[in-house]
């Protein structure tokens, strides 16, 4: 969705009093001096460098990449954080959403943190510990690229789409829209044993409900196995009741996947959910977790460390589909 410039009125009354040749001169006059009172980007706390490219930096105590496109150097891109699952890097998850690189065009920094070490070791992982670092980082990189704040999107895979589902549940104020995948019920709600704490959308429960609707992208693997299909359609089932959504309507869809929505009269509400029967390869490292993978992704499905791509062919890819969706859910 594209955004209007916005201009101060006395800079505008200014520029409409010229008329023929003169107009243009004072149009681009006025231009120029509205781009020259924009704040730009600078480096301050953990961003030492606001130039254009890939960087890594560490804040919070945690690596954190980034991605600044060329037209990020001047104020008012938007802001996508993408979270990994465990064992997971931020840069082995956007090696399977290709949001950096599909950003690049769109006006986005896009932030890919890594989470702490396992516990048991094996790799990278998030808990709730770090909720409020990850909010942190938003901040610091805000506050350096000088972003758009209408336009700041969180997704995450896994154990990251449980933190996004939670960062949308506590802090619903500070994010457009969000894009959880492969991520489904709190615990305690009876979803096939999954430990993982995401959001209950119960307002008889402190922190249960987020305080606005906010629109909502979700991948659902039918035959996932950390993440059973159920609990995903559960927390589906609670934000629609929640919300009052009105649905499902069945947007495209073959024999592998439906792509459906759900809204509210009011326009308050929005959920889209791809449900999927895509597996990993089967003779792959990540074989047993089955649907628990991303259409769409072109990274390595032998690699060793997080392979995670669904076996092609597929009918969408899921980095390309979270873009879509955050460009045309701003805050409004």
């Amino acid at each position: 969705m594209k955004h209007r410039a916005k201009y101060s009125g006395s800079s505008a009354e200014g520029c409409w009093i010229a008329s023929g040749l003169w107009l243009v001169i004072a149009l681009l006059g006025c231009a120029g001096h509205d781009q020259a009172t924009q704040p730009s980007p600078r480096p301050q706390g953990c961003i030492t460098d606001v130039a254009a490219g890939a960087h890594t930096f560490t804040c919070e105590g945690l690596r954190t990449d980034l991605l600044v496109p060329a037209a990020c150097t001047r104020a008012g891109c938007g802001l996508i954080l993408e979270l990994h699952g465990d064992t997971g890097t931020g840069l082995l998850l956007d090696a399977n959403t290709g949001l950096m690189d599909l950003a690049a065009g769109a006006s986005y920094v896009v932030v890919a943190p890594t989470g702490p070490p396992r516990a048991d070791g094996l790799g990278p992982t998030w808990t709730s510990d770090e909720d409020d670092k990850l909010l942190a980082i938003v901040d610091a990189v805000a506050a350096a690229f000088r972003t758009n704040a209408k336009a700041h999107h969180v997704t995450g895979f896994s154990r990251g789409g449980y933190v996004t589902w939670r960062l949308m549940c506590g802090h619903a104020d500070r994010f457009a829209s969000i894009a959880p995948a492969a991520a489904g019920s709190n615990a305690g709600g009876g979803c096939d044993g999954v430990p993982e704490v995401s959001c209950p959308f119960d307002a008889t429960v402190a922190g249960g409900m987020p305080s606005r609707a906010i629109p909502v992208l979700m991948l659902i693997g039918r035959a996932d196995v950390p993440v059973p299909v159920a609990c995903a359609q559960r927390i589906r089932d609670q934000a629609v009741t929640a919300w009052q959504l009105g649905g499902p309507s069945a947007l495209d869809q073959d024999a592998q996947y439906v792509h459906q929505r759900w809204t509210a009269a009011s326009g308050g509400g929005w959920i889209e959910t791809f449900e999927h029967s895509y597996d990993t390869v089967a003779d792959g490292p990540q074989a047993s977790i089955k649907g628990h993978c991303m259409p769409g992704s072109t990274f390595d499905p032998y690699a060793p460390q997080y392979a995670i791509a669904c076996a092609p062919p597929n009918a969408f890819k899921w980095g390309s589909e979270v873009l879509r969706f955050f460009e045309a859910h701003p805050d409004r």
